[in-house]
């Protein structure tokens, strides 16, 4: 039985360190998110963990690693098996972090900057994932590479077809200058039953919180498919009553789903 805060041990790409079960079913049932400390990155960074410490700020509760760029990135507290405490960020994270911290390096010294080149260089985050999924199950799968690559790509896909969603907003949205949340929740309430703050929480906090999402269990990679899909077929729709567009693709978007939503119920 996989459980969060099980700790694993990777060997990748000649590089030792721990990763950490945050979700045993993120990605599926059976499947796992997983997280790696910064403390323990911070030396394959080659940067100092107080660097990037000084960077987590707390806020509403929730603990943030904020770049120079303003950008922010979920930090985990998870009680690992071993007894210690772990400060983790999910696994693909740590890719983006190097990215918008080169882009963005504020006042990151030489060195540190070469080590987030030198990271980017090594880090492959599907790689890790099947690493770990050998170490746990002693097998890596088609099916297991397949959920992986859908997962990673459900995190990019959506970007540019929220885009073309948030412009349908900006034109027919009203003047309100909170219509992106309150049609955001829209999506999220009418595919899942919880609004975007309540199913990301479910999602990123499976320590705290129970995963019995309104609907069935959900895994993430599912659920933002469903959410870009959803709000795509709002732009493409054209709809001028932005209700009537958000029933409608909601609509689509279940039936589109249907199948997928059993298959990956427990």
């Amino acid at each position: 039985m996989l459980e969060v805060g099980q700790i694993i041990p990777i060997q990748f790409k000649g590089r030792e360190f721990n990763a950490i079960i945050i979700d045993p079913d993120g990605l599926g049932p059976g499947k796992p998110s997983i997280g790696v400390g910064y403390r323990g990155m911070s030396r394959h960074l080659e940067m100092p963990a107080s660097t990037l410490q000084r960077r987590v700020l707390r806020s509403e509760g929730e603990e943030w690693l904020e770049l120079p760029s303003g950008k922010r990135f979920r930090v985990l507290r998870i009680e690992g098996n071993d007894g210690n405490e772990y400060n983790a960020i999910e696994a693909t994270d740590w890719v983006a972090i190097a990215t918008d911290w080169l882009k963005t390096p504020g006042r990151l010294s030489k060195k540190a900057r070469e080590g987030l080149i030198d990271f980017l260089g090594w880090y492959a985050a599907e790689g890790l994932y099947a690493d770990a999924y050998t170490f746990l199950k002693a097998t890596y799968t088609r099916e297991d590479n397949e959920t992986i690559q859908r997962w990673l790509v459900s995190r990019e896909a959506g970007k540019p077809a929220r885009v073309d969603w948030a412009y349908t907003i900006a034109e027919q949205g009203g003047g309100s200058p909170y219509k992106y949340g309150k049609w955001t929740n829209y999506v999220y309430k009418g595919l899942f039953g919880m609004d975007a703050g309540e199913m990301k929480a479910a999602w990123e906090e499976p320590v705290q919180g129970s995963r019995a999402i309104a609907r069935n269990y959900i895994p993430e990679a599912l659920g933002l498919e469903m959410v870009s899909h959803c709000e795509k077929l709002v732009s493409v729709l054209g709809f001028e009553d932005m209700e009537t567009a958000h029933d409608e693709a909601i609509r689509l978007t279940q039936m589109k789903y249907r199948e997928a939503l059993k298959k990956d119920s427990p």
